[in-house]
């Protein structure tokens, strides 16, 4: 109330002329800007996007053409992402153009509880929701002394989504196991999400393989798709009848994909903008008429986009060694008391990294062990000692190690507690800022190198 609320501002406008607001709504055409939407700044200083009303029309005309079984009149979603995000915007005008319900739920720790009541037949989230929802899952088994069977659940239903997306049939044996687990597990977990989800888009970030082949197995495929603030959200994306984990999908309808000599992902398209705010960032964006998307990708032999990190994230060693960080940091993230790793190097002699601990969940498993952590306050970065929680995630780590060659390693790593509610460290998908990170933690990343 007051100031700011909607009565004073619709009490603003009580003096506009009718001609005046006539005006002011049929002066635009497709090619005027319809919003300045600003990009998260992971890895640098956030620029401002001019997106016009072409890029939304042409955007919502070519997704609702590719995902007719998702985006229906009879359906409904729930979105939590804030409207500041072009992600929320553009699928608030699909959603609205495929007349669908909308509801907005504006605190995220909310969406879960929520489910039961508004039971969305889709949803949007960010793979930071889908951890949060397995993690849970396993932690309640576990209090239950059920982890065993929980564990086998996800071995299963794996193994089952590994069927679909190959086009076999399961045996016997499999179809048995999936139908116990389905009646310990599986329906339970989708009565939580709303018992009426037929699929979950996933997008923001790289998403676990497995965990998405975990869902698909439980009865709720994720549609996994990939864009950016220019180009006015989803660039490419899988579809619901053929989706390969691991990947981002094809280049959607009048979009176009190409990867650079370098690598990196270049894209042309009705969804492209017009450019930033600020004219030197737009003359820096574009080569040959694509737009450089900044992520390095390849296309799988049939013609998917496989992301494969942000070209600013690369690291290059004291030896030389070009390093990408984000396979080996998505494997440690998987570990449910990782919030974020961030893998440092830059200029170094080895590689190491900072774990940023999801605070409720590793209290939650300090609890459970015994353990007792020092108490954490205020805004910075507070390293984290414990002997017996730095010997749990030395597995995480070792695993992710395993997986890459000996040089992509990690040597050394720091364990830390900061404010995942700070926007100017965390992006509204969830995404950690790495520089600001970095800014905050310089005692803890030199002492990795002591």
């Amino acid at each position: 109330p007051g100031t700011n609320d909607l009565i004073a501002l619709a009490a603003g406008g009580a003096d506009v002329a009718d001609d005046l607001l006539e005006l002011r709504r049929t002066q635009a055409d497709l090619d005027s800007p319809a919003t300045m939407v600003y990009t998260s700044g992971t890895t640098g200083e956030p620029k401002g996007a001019i997106l016009t009303h072409r890029n939304f029309v042409g955007q919502v005309r070519n997704v609702a053409a590719a995902y007719r079984e998702v985006v229906r009149a009879d359906g409904n979603t729930v979105i939590f992402l804030p409207l500041a995000h072009v992600l929320a915007r553009g699928l608030q005008l699909i959603c609205l153009a495929g007349g669908m319900r909308i509801a907005h739920v504006s605190d995220p720790t909310e969406v879960v509880d929520s489910l039961g009541v508004l039971r969305p037949t889709f949803l949007v989230v960010v793979p930071r929701v889908l951890e949060r929802i397995r993690n849970a899952a396993a932690e309640k088994a576990d209090g239950a002394r059920l982890g065993a069977l929980w564990r086998a659940a996800v071995r299963t239903a794996v193994s089952w989504a590994d069927h679909l997306e190959a086009g076999t049939r399961p045996d016997a044996v499999l179809h048995a196991r999936r139908a116990v687990f389905d009646a310990l597990f599986f329906r339970r977990l989708r009565a939580r999400m709303g018992g009426r989800l037929d699929y979950i888009l996933s997008g923001g970030g790289a998403l676990d393989p497995d965990l998405s082949r975990l869902f698909r197995g439980i009865g709720v495929p994720v549609i996994e798709g990939y864009g950016l603030t220019e180009t006015t959200a989803p660039l490419t994306g899988n579809l619901p009848d053929d989706i390969r984990s691991g990947t981002v999908g094809y280049p959607l309808p009048g979009s176009t994909v190409r990867i650079s000599e370098h690598g990196e992902i270049l894209a042309r398209g009705v969804g492209i903008f017009s450019g930033y705010r600020d004219p030197a960032h737009t003359a820096e964006a574009f080569v040959d008429g694509f737009f450089r998307t900044g992520d390095l990708g390849r296309l799988d032999d049939d013609g998917r986009v496989v992301l494969e990190g942000r070209l600013k994230d690369v690291i290059v060693t004291s030896n030389g060694k070009t390093v990408v960080p984000q396979p080996w940091e998505t494997r440690v993230e998987a570990d449910p008391l990782v919030a974020h790793a961030v893998m440092v190097g830059e200029g170094r002699s080895y590689l190491s990294a900072l774990l940023v601990l999801d605070r409720a969940a590793t209290e939650a498993w300090a609890d459970a062990q015994g353990i007792r952590l020092d108490a954490v306050s205020g805004e910075g970065v507070t390293p984290i000692s414990e002997p017996g929680l730095v010997a749990h995630l030395q597995r995480s780590v070792d695993a992710a190690n395993a997986r890459v060659s000996h040089s992509e390693g990690v040597r050394r790593f720091a364990l830390v507690f900061t404010d995942l509610d700070d926007t100017r460290l965390v992006t509204p998908t969830m995404k950690i800022k790495r520089r600001a990170l970095l800014e905050r933690s310089g005692n803890a990343v030199d002492d990795l190198y002591r």
